[in-house]
């Protein structure tokens, strides 16, 4: 990795919060025999021995850090290769600068937004990628974003634009026919990182400018998901791919890009009455003389993810949808996406489908890192890698790929690589 930090040779790598993503990271990482350590480490020592406890492995082992301290980071990364940060994203700094202290490479999956929204001091993705040149000064490498969306949704966008001559428009679309019994409500990924992102004002990509729009109210449209997920409302999202990919994607004439996510009408009615009475805010407000945050009251009222698995069923489709042109100057759409459902998950990984998803690129990152595959140094965005290595890999961990191309009017649906 042309690191000079004395810890190349290190093979621990640290999974830093052990909620629903940080446990598929986990389990991941013991299908990668070069590994010698797996430590889970979370603010709850007894969530991070209660991962640990199903991994049953000996390589694995828990310990209790605190991801707002910098420096109880640092002396957890001590040894470590790598870390993936799989706690909430507003950490995501401290982390990086802790990996910069003990010369650690970093990976996470997600940052409060693409870009800043006044008066509420989000760490974005814009923010990270400033990590570049200091991160290049010590031979060290941050992905940034490397779950499903943002992440597997970047490298399709790559894909796309490294075989098309021109490319106008990359629009994202996340949508599932999930349904969850035994609980009134439910959301299947970091509750409080949805409710940050989906009541943010979105971001969208459009002639050459961003632009924002009414948060829940902006792009709506019904799109046709692939089967089994089918025909769904979608709406814009403030999300981290409108942020990076015009930046890196831009060169070849881009004109729109935008992240479409399909809500349920229940949730789209439930973030509204919270964003209507304050229960969506940070901001500490006293009750009967106790100190509270509104948003952690209700994220601690709502199931977590990692206890869904077995009351989950139906399917999740994430894509990225691309138009230009062909090297002859003709028309080209490229729908790339990934299918899977809650019963594979659930089976593979004792995990609902959303998490999986969400927590299969970074262990593959990890796999390409330590066996030389990724060799950049750097604060990157995903759509920077190599995207080819990533379509083979991402089937055999569980993550089939299909496109569907449509040229000179022709629709032509394929299986990309087979599982």
């Amino acid at each position: 990795m042309g690191s000079n930090t004395g810890q190349t040779h290190s093979s621990s790598i640290l999974v830093l919060g052990a909620g629903g993503v940080g446990e598929v990271v986990a389990k991941g990482l013991q299908r990668i025999p070069q590994i010698n350590s797996i430590i889970v480490a979370d603010l709850s020592l007894e969530r991070a021995e209660a991962v640990v406890k199903t991994l049953q492995d000996p390589r694995a082992v828990a310990i209790q850090v605190n991801a707002s301290d910098v420096q109880a980071v640092t002396q957890a990364l001590d040894g470590c290769r790598i870390v993936v940060h799989a706690g909430i994203p507003r950490f995501n700094p401290i982390v990086m600068e802790a990996c910069l202290e003990a010369g650690c490479h970093y990976i996470d999956m997600a940052s409060d937004g693409p870009f800043d929204v006044p008066g509420q001091g989000l760490v974005t993705v814009q923010s990270q990628l400033e990590y570049n040149n200091r991160f290049r000064m010590r031979g060290l490498l941050a992905i940034l974003g490397i779950g499903s969306d943002p992440g597997v949704t970047n490298i399709m966008a790559r894909y796309a634009y490294d075989r098309m001559n021109t490319v106008e428009d990359i629009v994202v679309y996340d949508g599932d026919n999930v349904t969850v019994k035994n609980y009134p409500f439910a959301i299947t990924f970091s509750p409080e990182t949805s409710i940050e992102e989906c009541l943010q004002p979105p971001l969208s990509y459009q002639e050459g400018e961003f632009v924002t729009g009414v948060p829940l109210e902006t792009g709506i449209e019904v799109f046709t998901f692939p089967e089994p997920v089918g025909q769904l409302t979608v709406r814009s999202v403030s999300h981290e791919e409108v942020g990076t990919l015009p930046k890196f994607l831009g060169k070849k004439g881009l004109k729109r890009c935008e992240f479409k996510y399909a809500l349920s009408q229940q949730y789209v009615d439930i973030l509204k009455a919270l964003q209507t009475v304050g229960l969506d805010r940070e901001e500490m407000v006293l009750v009967e003389g106790v100190p509270v945050v509104p948003r952690k009251v209700v994220v601690s009222l709502l199931p977590q993810p990692s206890q869904l698995a077995d009351s989950m069923a139906g399917s999740s489709c994430i894509g990225t949808w691309v138009k230009g042109t062909d090297e002859d100057g003709m028309p080209l759409d490229m729908f790339m996406y990934t299918v899977q459902d809650n019963e594979y998950s659930k089976r593979i990984m004792g995990a609902n489908i959303t998490v999986f998803q969400a927590g299969i690129p970074p262990v593959i990152a990890v796999e390409m890192i330590l066996d030389g595959t990724i060799t950049m140094i750097g604060a990157i965005a995903p759509e920077q890698l190599d995207p080819k290595p990533w379509m083979e890999r991402l089937p055999k961990w569980g993550m089939p790929l299909f496109i569907r191309r449509t040229s000179h009017a022709k629709l032509d649906v394929e299986e990309f690589v087979r599982s």
